[in-house]
């Protein structure tokens, strides 16, 4: 009787040691892995309408994102409500976003904050993509244009980015007006920017 409750005792030990540790790898993975792939958006046509560009009667509220800026400072989508923003998501490992990086880096000259507002978003996983790979691309091409860090991965999250560079253009009252995918030309960001400005 003593050896059958001894018996009973170590395999309940053991079980409990078994959830224990598929509980505690469960979870390492699980932090290791939260962040989706990211890749170069397959479509970068410009004759074609990408499946997420918003219309007028579709256009959604802005869902906030908290990322980061150089010094690891918070900054928030939801605090340049009021004014128009365009946020890009970007790394520098893709070809396309390094193609149009100069008109955005153009365009945050170009307007006062309060006018326009650009947020570069660079996707940050620590591993394909980091702060000083980021900040080395920036510096190296002389780019003056604030980059934020989504290093918590909020952003890419609440936004679905799965391939990139993608584009969003929000008004003052924080409708997305427009969601593109895939690298923009001078004339479509300009043309964008002027109904931005307008709305």
């Amino acid at each position: 009787m003593e050896n059958k409750k001894l018996i009973l005792t170590v395999v309940a030990i053991g079980f409990a040691g078994f959830l224990a540790i598929s509980y505690l790898a469960y979870n390492s993975l699980g932090s290791k892995y939260h962040k989706k792939d990211i890749n170069i958006s397959k479509d970068t046509s410009k004759d074609k309408e990408e499946p997420n560009n918003t219309t007028e009667q579709d256009k959604k509220m802005e869902k906030d994102f908290v990322v980061y800026d150089e010094k690891l400072n918070k900054v928030k989508l939801s605090d340049y409500k009021g004014r128009p923003v365009i946020v890009n998501f970007w790394a520098s490992w893709c070809p396309p976003c390094k193609e149009e990086m100069p008109l955005f880096n153009k365009l945050s000259s170009k307007y006062k904050a309060e006018e326009l507002t650009v947020l570069m978003v660079d996707l940050t996983d620590g591993q394909r993509e980091t702060m000083d790979k980021a900040k080395k691309f920036i510096l190296d091409n002389d780019y003056d244009m604030k980059i934020l860090f989504d290093n918590d991965g909020t952003a890419s999250i609440n936004y679905n980015i799965i391939y990139i560079p993608r584009t969003l253009f929000i008004d003052k009252d924080g409708n997305i007006v427009k969601d593109h995918s895939g690298e923009m030309t001078e004339d479509e960001l300009q043309s964008q920017v002027q109904l931005l400005l307008n709305k």
